[in-house]
């Protein structure tokens, strides 16, 4: 999450032997956080897409021929979606985009304030909170599933990482960072296009998909990402129809909004506790995300 997943998807959904599914995470594949879901709210209120059925009209829009694909960011984070996929398609293509670990925790906290999921706006505070939701406690009654808030599991990138290669052949998996994406669209997107075998000489419509952003009004977003109200809709309009509008009434509560400063000794603690493991994913990767991510300059 929060690494360029929702550009890269709109990107490779605008090329013509594509088609990725609607809605974009459907989160099939991580049946551990589907059973953590509804054992924490005692029903099925998330994850909407459980039955092989069900997956396949993910991508009903699409024309015959085109390669299938999804952009569920839980599947990283999922203990058992590495050997699901495999179990579903070995010939799967994984595409994982990854991010500097503080910046990506800052970011991925305002997102889940923003979507009513996390009720602790303060980031440290609710970095603070971690050892007390792993026993139970303090857990926002919205959130999806309880461990997503565990921030500092989210940030052991090297051990997520290898499951898909202990699954997967290593040709079969791209590795790339935000910055990748970043720096060199053109670039970054002939490459992921080469990698799935579809034409690289295509170029999408490179735009700003997901920026910084925050309610317009909050007693009206906290309404519209209410979990019935989502979950009625959903049933009544399918998936395609209420992606849409969903997106389209997010567009009119939302605004454009700059994200505050990640405290520097923050970042510092955050850098010193994910060092070992961007070492170990650095060595696993062949890149030196250490020098990339962990330097002093960063930390300033």
């Amino acid at each position: 999450m929060k690494s360029g997943t929702t550009a890269l998807a709109d990107f490779l959904s605008q090329h013509p032997e594509i088609c990725m599914s609607i809605p974009k995470e459907p989160g099939y594949f991580s049946t551990d956080f589907i059973d953590e879901s509804d054992e924490f709210h005692g029903k099925k209120v998330y994850f909407k897409t459980r039955t092989p059925e069900q997956y396949d009209n993910l991508f009903t829009h699409g024309q015959h021929g085109q390669k299938l694909g999804e952009a569920s960011t839980a599947y990283i984070y999922s203990k058992v979606a590495a050997k699901n996929i495999h179990e579903h398609n070995p010939n799967a293509k994984i595409i994982i985009m990854i991010r500097n670990p503080a910046d990506f925790l800052h970011s991925l906290h305002m997102q889940y304030v923003n979507e009513t999921v996390e009720d602790e706006p303060d980031f440290e505070k609710a970095l603070s909170l971690e050892k007390e939701r792993k026993k139970g406690n303090k857990i926002p009654p919205r959130v999806r599933v309880p461990s997503y808030l565990y921030y500092t599991d989210r940030i052991k990138y090297h051990q997520q990482i290898k499951r898909y290669f202990d699954v997967f052949p290593k040709k079969q998996i791209l590795v790339m960072t935000q910055d990748d994406l970043l720096r060199d669209n053109v670039k970054a997107y002939k490459k992921i296009t080469r990698f799935i075998g579809v034409d690289d000489s295509f170029k999408p419509n490179f735009k700003t998909v997901h920026g910084s952003k925050k309610p317009r009004f909050k007693w009206l977003h906290t309404v519209v990402n209410y979990p019935p109200f989502k979950n009625i809709l959903y049933k009544f309009m399918g998936g395609q129809l209420y992606t849409k509008t969903h997106k389209n009434l997010s567009s009119l509560i939302m605004k454009q909004a700059p994200r505050e400063m990640l405290n520097s000794n923050t970042r510092k603690r955050l850098n010193h506790l994910a060092k070992n493991d961007v070492q170990n994913l650095s060595h696993l990767l062949k890149i030196d995300l250490e020098k990339e991510w962990l330097s002093e300059e960063d930390e300033k």
